[in-house]
């Protein structure tokens, strides 16, 4: 670290690289449950469906999938689709707090949808809250409203009509939407005021500092643009809150000379420190949370992580940053994962990485006889 200037210290990139694997658990397996992991992480990207389970693995101590599953089921953990509009894993105490950051704002565009079409947003609401008191088909509950109010519920794509629905009921997913092995898009739906056993939407002020605590707890020191980013909003509606907060956070420049921000105590390790090798799922919240990429991978290796169809690809990091992509193979009881290095690896970093492949092997493919790792 060095100063620019007495009041704002300038973060190098390895620094930031640093506190960031510090936030994300990643340099050091934590001995600590779901639950508390989760809100440490803000959330888990739940779009594939083992994301999170590997996305744990990678980050806590002696992580069973069978863990991650019985807080889904005890609800503790809540499936809904929340930040940038995806799929998230959220603790339940956090839900209400971010269903109220990410969502309002999306309610009132989706409400110049329906409600000239002569449609009481508070009703559809109460009708679908009313009938999703146990888990029901989306179409079930779409179905419910349209008989209810006379068909007026309609528009041009029917994804459009439910996210009107299900954002203005607070409405998430039940199991088995959350499974590991459960791909579909059809999963049950219920009423969080039915789900989560306590809690209420808070006032948008304080929904909206929560998130940004829970944003910069995981992803800090970060700028307006990164928090944005990963809230899935637009700076001027996080900025407001920022400045509100400003006097209770430190700030630092990165080399770039952005402004960044971050809560008093989080940790901000020396840039020497050690990172291990560390395999991420698919969609990781860490590959798509930041504007700002760089204390992730290099500019040039960001094509083949983000994909033109919208896939963010697999990858592996060496010394704390992303080095390659991965993905598993399977044929009958055989399980292969491929590494695909962005550039040449050294020999003590390809054994290290052979190591950490063969238990996230054990890990994905406990019923394999044959297993192994591929390089290329």
């Amino acid at each position: 670290m060095r100063k620019r200037s007495a009041e704002r210290p300038v973060l190098t990139l390895r620094e930031l690289n640093r506190a960031m694997l510090a936030r994300q658990l990643l340099l050091e397996r934590a001995r600590i449950g779901v639950v508390p992991a989760i809100e440490r992480l803000a959330a888990l990207q739940a779009q594939w469906s083992p994301s999170p389970y590997i996305a744990l693995w990678s980050r806590l101590k002696d992580f069973r999938r069978e863990k991650l599953w019985s807080a889904i089921e005890r609800h503790q953990v809540i499936r809904a689709r929340l930040m940038r509009g995806t799929l998230h894993l959220v603790s339940a105490r956090d839900f209400y707090a971010y269903a109220v950051a990410t969502q309002d704002l999306q309610r009132g565009a989706w409400n110049r949808l329906q409600v000239g079409r002569g449609v009481d947003p508070k009703q559809v609401a109460a009708l679908a809250i009313a009938f999703a008191r146990d888990p029901r088909p989306k179409e079930e509950v779409l179905e419910h409203i349209r008989k209810s109010i006379g068909g007026s519920l309609a528009g041009p794509f029917s994804w459009l009509v439910w996210r009107f629905v299900s954002a203005h009921a607070d409405l998430v997913t039940a199991p088995p939407g959350g499974h590991w092995e459960y791909g579909g898009t059809d999963a049950p739906y219920v009423a969080a005021r039915h789900w989560i056993a306590t809690g209420e939407r808070p006032a948008e002020e304080d929904a909206l500092e929560r998130l940004v605590r829970r944003c910069l707890g995981a992803f800090g020191p970060a700028s307006v643009a990164d928090i944005a980013k990963f809230a899935g909003q637009v700076p001027p509606r996080i900025r407001p809150t920022i400045e509100r907060m400003t006097p209770l956070l430190r700030t630092f420049s990165d080399e770039g000379g952005r402004l960044l921000y971050d809560l008093p105590r989080a940790p901000r390790p020396s840039a020497d420190l050690h990172a291990p090798i560390r395999f991420l799922p698919r969609y990781d919240e860490l590959l798509i949370s930041y504007q700002h990429r760089d204390r992730v991978m290099a500019p040039a290796h960001r094509r083949a992580v983000y994909t033109k169809n919208a896939i963010v690809e697999a990858v592996v990091t060496v010394d704390g940053f992303a080095a390659g992509t991965w993905s598993l193979v399977r044929a009958k009881k055989e399980a292969t994962l491929r590494v695909s290095p962005f550039a040449r690896v050294a020999s003590k970093d390809r054994i290290a990485i052979e190591a950490e492949a063969d238990a996230l092997l054990g890990f994905l493919a406990p019923d394999a006889t044959t297993t192994g790792v591929r390089f290329g």
